[in-house]
Formats: C-alpha cells, structure tokens, sequence
C-alpha cells in the first residue's frame, strides 16, 4: 500500500511530551515521506507515511504546530511538529 501506511498507537498518553519529525526518501520508505513520532528524545513506534509532504501533514493529529527545519537537523528532515 504505497503512501497509505498509517500506525498510531494511544497518541494522547504522554502528548504533551510529543513532537513529529518529517524525514524525506528514508531507507524505509524511500521517494517519500514518513512522519515518526518521539517522546522527548526518543522515537515510538508511531508514524505515517505519505508519497507528499502534504499527505504527511494531513494524517498527523490535529492541533499541532509546525517548526521549521533548523540548518542543523540531518539533511533528511524537512520539518518537525508540536
């Protein structure tokens, strides 16, 4: 299923500690983007995929903000969410 992967676990436990990182062409999902989600520092096993950024973005829970890519992030990441 190309660009329809979806795997969410209880997302509201712990939510307040959680940011979502887009990453482009990973090895996993290569020529598309994946959205993983961390608790602090350390990645869950949540994430979406999508073949745009905008399907990342339209798949990720409500009510978030958007952070831009700092010049310091891996070259990978294209933006990260609170």
């Amino acid at each position: 299923m190309k660009g329809e992967q979806i795997h969410l676990n209880d997302t509201e436990e712990n939510d307040d500690l959680s940011m979502w990182i887009v990453f482009e062409d990973t090895p996993e999902f290569p020529n598309q983007y994946v959205a993983r989600r961390y608790l602090l520092d350390v990645q869950t096993e949540d994430y979406v995929v999508g073949d745009t950024l905008n399907d990342v973005r339209a798949k990720l829970p409500p009510g978030l903000m958007r952070l831009e890519r700092s010049a310091h992030d891996h070259p990978q990441i294209r933006e990260s969410w609170i």
